[in-house]
This record gives C-alpha cells, structure tokens and sequence, in this order.
C-alpha cells in the first residue's frame, strides 16, 4: 500500500514542515494525493480489495472522516469502486484513458481553456525570472499563477509571466478565467509565433498539492514563449499537466531511407 513509500504519515510529515516554515497542505488533500497516484501508477490487482478505513487511518495517521472523505472522491473520480459486503477495489480501467491532447497547435490548447474554468491562485507585479530578463528587455514584469480545472478535477497549474507594458491590458482578467491570451488580443496584441519546448518535472510539494498529485511525480511541463509579427515578446507561459490526463501527439513522415531513416514532424 501507499503508506509503505514514505517513512511517515502525512501527519508526521506535515509536523515536521510546519516547524521548518514550510506551507502544508490539508492532510486530505496529500492522503488523497497518494492514494491516487498509487492507483494510477503502481496499478494494483482490482481482485484484491483495499485495506478497510480503520486500517488506512492507522497507516497514514489520520482519522477515519479523511479516509472516507478521500474514498468519496476516489469513487467520485472511478478509480475505486465500493462494493457492499465485500470492500472497496481499485478499478481496473483506472490506468489513463481519455485524455486530453496538448498536441503543438496553439488553437488546441485554447479550445481546451475555453471548456474548463479557472482560478487565478495569485497576480502581481514582480521580478522577472532571470531566464526571461533579456527576453522581455525588462526587469519587471506581471506574474499570473492558475489553476484550471475540468468538471472540477485540477488538471493544469501554469505560470504566466507578462512584460510590464502589456500588463495594463490584463486588468479586467483579475478575477477572471478567460486565456489571457485572447485578452491581449482584444487589446491588439497579436501572437504570431510561438516557441515550444515540453520536457518533465517533479511535482513541487505545493504543485502537487493544487492538482492532486503526490509529490515528487513527474508532470509533463510545456512551455511556450509568444511573440509579435515584430518578434518582440508577448506573453510566456509554463505549463504542468498531470500525465494521467494529458498527452503529446504527433505525426512523422519518413523522408530518408537507408540504414538510418530521417522522420520529420507533418506540420
């Protein structure tokens, strides 16, 4: 079971960060966290029912109301199912299925945003990140964090950062989930180039306790830099999927024989 990959509860665990400084997320939410990613990843044997909610409380320290508050929401989601009588058992489909495509078209992904809805979890003028200094050609910048969310389930945390003389376009959207993109579009700032990259990264404790996730999991992270016609930069933004629900696809065409063969991307 779950409990046996860390040397502690979440209770302890969580005692041991608050005396560090360290922000900690509700003890539901990181159970939750590692019941669901041993569901998804270790996959185990849907024959073989989970230890009762008495068990499971003593094994991550915490009281039976959490434990049946993260079976709820495990039901809810279909990676378990509570069979009366007999228990509760993983679900075989529980493996990832439907997922969405992050594919390299930027009007993919907006489609994607106008379906879910979004929480802004923080924005504010702030420093740029060192990366971006020569990029944006200032030091300071807007920095916009967002959840978003798909029938309520988290399944993106993105980073938005904005150079300063395109942030005073972006005051309506405080409060809002629209794609800042079509924001500054609105206001006449057009993206006619994107730079791509899509490479992995574990999940920070605080990312990991916003998509549900237990940390340390690897999360797929694009990133993509927007530019005007005239190359300056418009907005960029990184990305952090859960790769339960998300995948990268692509179509290769073969344009060289022999002993070593070239594929090249369809654009």
């Amino acid at each position: 079971m779950p409990a046996s990959q860390s040397n502690s509860s979440p209770r302890v665990q969580a005692t041991a960060r608050r005396r560090t400084g360290e922000r900690v997320s509700p003890l539901y939410q990181q159970v939750y966290a590692q019941l669901r990613a041993w569901l998804l990843y270790a996959r185990p044997d849907a024959d073989v029912p989970l230890p009762s909610e008495h068990n499971l409380a003593q094994q991550h320290g915490v009281s039976r109301i959490t434990i049946r508050r993260t079976l709820a929401q495990l039901a809810e989601e279909g990676l378990i199912t509570r069979i009366r009588g007999r228990g509760t058992f993983p679900v075989t489909a529980a493996a990832p299925s439907n997922r969405h495509d992050i594919s390299g078209y930027l009007d993919t992904l907006l489609s994607l945003e106008t379906s879910t809805t979004a929480q802004n979890l923080s924005l504010a003028e702030t420093d740029t990140p060192p990366h971006l200094v020569e990029v944006f050609g200032d030091t300071h910048c807007l920095k916009v964090v967002r959840l978003r969310r798909h029938l309520g389930v988290p399944i993106s945390y993105t980073t938005l950062h904005v150079p300063a003389p395109l942030a005073a376009h972006l005051d309506p959207v405080v409060d809002s989930g629209e794609p800042i993109i079509h924001r500054l579009e609105q206001a006449g700032v057009i993206a006619e180039r994107t730079e791509q990259t899509i490479t992995a990264l574990s999940a920070s404790q605080d990312v990991a306790g916003h998509l549900g996730v237990a940390p340390g999991v690897p999360l797929i992270c694009m990133r993509r830099l927007m530019r005007a016609a005239d190359r300056s930069p418009v907005l960029h933004q990184e990305s952090l999927y859960a790769p339960d629900k998300f995948e990268y696809r692509m179509i290769l065409t073969r344009t060289r024989n022999g002993p070593i063969a070239r594929w090249t991307p369809i654009a």
